[in-house]
């Protein structure tokens, strides 16, 4: 599972910084704050949807923490990149179907404000990689999906090859299966805990 989502910028740091704010309050977030990082080489603007917060205090305001208020615009060696913690760490701490709704609408909109303020569409996936056990009945679940959207895909047992079970657990921290790790272009990964068809949909435009 991926803790940040961050993009490229096709432009400069000002410009993109002025793109994000505008996107953010089209998408209906709450400016609250814009803070400079040391060096001068980072703009952080802080902001929040009030239905989410709302939502997330009456369902369980012990998760407040892992909701991302805060967008990051980050200038290294001539790049500039935008980029945002990322809610599927809220979503995969709780089975409540009112946090797993917030933190999937939160993903949608923070991906898409990156997307605007960097000039930049979705990341495309180019590679799928099912970490399986022979004995899982959740695996065959989604590998018998996986065929029948025609997706094309590696799997992996990780009960019989200890190799793929160590990258599985260095990778996400998990033991248990299915894990699927999506492969992006340019390298980037994400790792998806058990068979969430919702995720997979999207991801996978199928």
């Amino acid at each position: 599972m991926n803790l940040a989502y961050f993009r490229k910028s096709s432009f400069d740091r000002k410009t993109t910084v002025e793109k994000l704010t505008e996107e953010a309050k089209a998408k209906g977030l709450t400016i609250l704050a814009t803070t400079e990082l040391p060096g001068k080489n980072g703009t952080v603007v802080h902001m929040c949807n009030p239905t989410w917060i709302g939502n997330l205090v009456a369902s369980d305001k012990n998760l407040l923490g892992l909701l991302p208020c805060s967008v990051a615009v980050i200038e290294k060696d001539g790049e500039v990149t935008v980029g945002v913690g990322s809610p599927t760490v809220l979503g995969s701490v709780s089975q409540h179907p009112a946090i797993k709704g917030i933190a999937e609408e939160a993903d949608k909109t923070l991906k898409s404000i990156v997307h605007s303020s960097a000039g930049v569409g979705p990341l495309k996936a180019t590679g799928v990689k099912l970490y399986s056990t022979t004995t899982c009945p959740y695996c065959t679940m989604e590998a018998t999906w996986l065929d029948e959207k025609k997706v094309t895909y590696q799997k992996v047992m990780v009960d019989i090859d200890q190799r793929a079970a160590d990258e599985m657990v260095k990778k996400t921290g998990q033991m248990g299966v299915p894990v699927t790790t999506i492969t992006y272009e340019g390298g980037e990964e994400e790792h998806i805990i058990g068979f969430d068809k919702a995720r997979l949909t999207e991801i996978l435009e199928v």
